[in-house]
């Protein structure tokens, strides 16, 4: 049950920040929802038993893509 509950949220906010990120107007809040959207992607990797994916998702796509749009 908690695995159903825990993917649910996940699979949620996966989906509302990536949209956000897409529907906001200024580049700034646009940048951070992304980022965010990297980070709760780290986590459901992490959640999927695959840390080495979360490790990279978190170091390259939430890290250093996000400084280099900044």
């Amino acid at each position: 049950m908690s695995f159903n509950f825990v993917s649910l949220i996940l699979g949620v906010s996966i989906v509302a920040l990536a949209v956000l990120s897409l529907e906001f107007k200024k580049i700034m809040h646009s940048i951070i929802t992304l980022c965010g959207f990297s980070i709760v992607l780290a986590i459901a990797f992490f959640y999927l038993s695959a840390p080495l994916v979360g490790v990279f998702q978190l170091a390259v796509l939430a890290g250093a893509v996000t400084v280099l749009f900044l």
